[in-house]
């Protein structure tokens, strides 16, 4: 199981790049809080309709409420419930983009990528030629932060 929260699908929703993430990976689950951030941005966007209508978004309820209300004094619903999700159906991966997130998920031993990730795996797989175009978009156009350091390392492990 491929569990996400919102900033990796929100991210190649921005790019119209979801095809990457269908090229990766066969289905990708989120919690209800995360069905609900995306929802409420892009109820209609093409792109995001067609992936809940080929059941490539699939929405999962959390059952450990516990666990959530105790992520959630160092985190957000969607993230909380995303690493919960993960932790209840022992997932091959979690999409994280949150460095709190991130963290936390290390600590519970959840497999992690984030957008950048997902982009690295993109051009090693061929599905594109270049994570700078991407990352840079991200950037500019879309106000996603990425430290200087962390760019230049995203290129240099991409051979860009």
């Amino acid at each position: 199981m491929i569990v996400s929260n919102t900033t990796p699908i929100s991210n190649f929703l921005h790019l119209d790049q979801m095809e990457i993430l269908k090229k990766i990976f066969k289905e990708v689950h989120v919690p209800m809080a995360v069905y609900s951030e995306i929802e409420a941005y892009f109820s209609d966007d093409n792109q995001w309709q067609k992936c809940l209508e080929e059941d490539f978004i699939i929405r999962a309820e959390v059952q450990t409420s516990a666990k959530i209300k105790e992520l959630m004094t160092h985190l957000h619903t969607g993230e909380a419930e995303a690493l919960c999700l993960c932790i209840e159906n022992n997932a091959k991966l979690c999409l994280l983009d949150d460095r709190d997130a991130r963290i936390i998920a290390r600590l519970n031993k959840i497999p992690i990528s984030g957008t950048l990730g997902v982009l690295m795996k993109a051009k090693e797989m061929g599905i594109i030629e270049s994570v700078k175009e991407l990352m840079d978009r991200l950037r500019i156009d879309h106000h996603y932060w990425i430290d200087d350091a962390m760019y230049n390392n995203v290129l240099n492990l991409s051979g860009e």
